[in-house]
């Protein structure tokens, strides 16, 4: 009987967990960000214009 292809995992599932702590570590960030920028007015965009000569 032939193996059914959408039955059979193909990734690994420590791959699978690495890549959902990346991206809840992504949406924290972004949560930070927001937060800062909504409450304390603080920007943490680091594309500035005119930003790469100030050190």
């Amino acid at each position: 009987m032939p193996l059914d292809g959408e039955e059979t995992a193909l990734v690994r599932p420590y791959l699978v967990e690495h890549e959902r702590r990346q991206e809840r570590a992504r949406q924290r960030r972004r949560c930070l960000a927001l937060v800062l920028a909504a409450d304390f007015g603080v920007d943490l965009d680091r594309h500035l214009v005119g930003a790469a000569g100030v050190a």
